[in-house]
């Protein structure tokens, strides 16, 4: 195995509920294996305790920067949810929501500022007619509306787009409405098929040239945007970002390839908890890892023989013989949604 060393960060993506007002079509929530588990074994606030107990002391002896981001489900249907924040402040975690638009309020807003949010997170998957049929009729609105109320009232938005063959077309309008409304941060990634039955077969998979050459046209229209003097924050979280810098002379290769401390997050600086405390490697890679809180966080970290098979990057077929190991690794997550294997190239990149 090849062993790599880690910077100190860690981000616990915490599925608190499965609990959701809405059925988006590309959403892996309902078609998961762990769905029914999830809504029947949710669990009790003394369990969450026993959690952000687990991190806070996980973070105080490896000493590392840490966020717990609640999300769903909707975090907000989940009854003891402010009990929770409240808690996780307490113990002076960083945290984040990242939820749905239809329960943000003013009493909601001001106890969010008061527990020290650092952001929210509200999706918007295109236009308003793509938007509302990829999730809900007047979703779009609603999610304008809160992303309004949230801004005005003082809290961080970020502004997620999910991309697929489905929606591309409307990311550059939505670039521009974001911002209009003064949208904090903004980021898109592509969307991760890991069941049969939603939209992202292996027929609405754009191939690797498709991807790059679309890569580069967003890449215009975010240098556009700032050379305007957007206040928005474009953020480029597909890994494959740093393949088109290193092709076109931006980037250079790291000299020390065996230092981790870019890319993918799987395996060495993020791990996601469902609604019934199974753990997987990521929220994107249906393989459970663990079980919460019955195990520790850190005994699963360490000791999960899957996802030490994970960082094990000598064995990615691609990846491991690239000079931009230590910086992208691509989306073993996308890979193992089209052929089954984590290992194998992920299909957007054109190496």
């Amino acid at each position: 195995m090849k062993r790599l060393k880690y910077l100190p960060h860690f981000n616990l993506q915490w599925h608190i509920t499965a609990r959701c007002d809405q059925h988006c079509k590309h959403c892996y929530v309902f078609d998961s294996e762990f769905y029914a588990s999830e809504v029947s074994n949710q669990l009790d606030s003394q369990a969450c305790i026993r959690i952000i107990d687990d991190f806070a002391s996980l973070r105080q002896r490896w000493g590392f920067l840490g966020m717990v981001s609640f999300s769903g489900g909707d975090p907000l249907l989940r009854e003891d949810f402010f009990e929770v924040i409240d808690y996780t402040a307490q113990k002076g975690l960083t945290w984040n929501i990242m939820g749905n638009p239809y329960h943000v309020a003013l009493d909601n807003i001001r106890f969010f500022k008061e527990k020290g949010i650092i952001d929210y997170q509200i999706s918007l998957d295109g236009m308003e007619a793509t938007h509302d049929f990829l999730r809900r009729p007047g979703s779009f609105t609603d999610s304008i509306n809160a992303i309004k109320l949230l801004k005005n009232n003082g809290i961080r938005v970020h502004v997620m787009f999910t991309l697929s063959k489905k929606n591309m077309g409307d990311l550059v309008d939505v670039m521009n409405l974001v911002d209009e409304l003064e949208v904090d941060l903004f980021a898109f990634d592509r969307y991760c098929s890991n069941s049969k039955n939603n939209i992202a077969n292996i027929e609405d998979v754009m191939t690797s040239e498709e991807y790059k050459l679309f890569l580069i046209r967003i890449g215009k229209e975010f240098h556009r945007l700032k050379e305007k003097g957007t206040k928005t924050v474009f953020v480029k979280k597909s890994h494959l970002w740093k393949l088109l810098a290193f092709d076109l002379g931006l980037l250079k290769a790291p000299k020390n390839s065996n230092l981790v401390f870019d890319g993918c997050s799987m395996g060495y600086r993020l791990l996601a908890i469902l609604a019934d405390g199974t753990v997987l490697p990521c929220r994107r890679l249906p393989i459970k890892i663990g079980k919460v809180p019955e195990q520790s966080i850190s005994e699963i970290f360490i000791n999960s023989e899957e996802l030490n098979r994970i960082r094990d990057y000598g064995k990615y077929q691609k990846c491991g013989r690239c000079e931009l190991l230590s910086v992208c690794r691509g989306c073993p997550a996308v890979a193992y949604g089209v052929v089954g294997n984590y290992y194998a190239p992920d299909p957007h990149c054109w190496r």
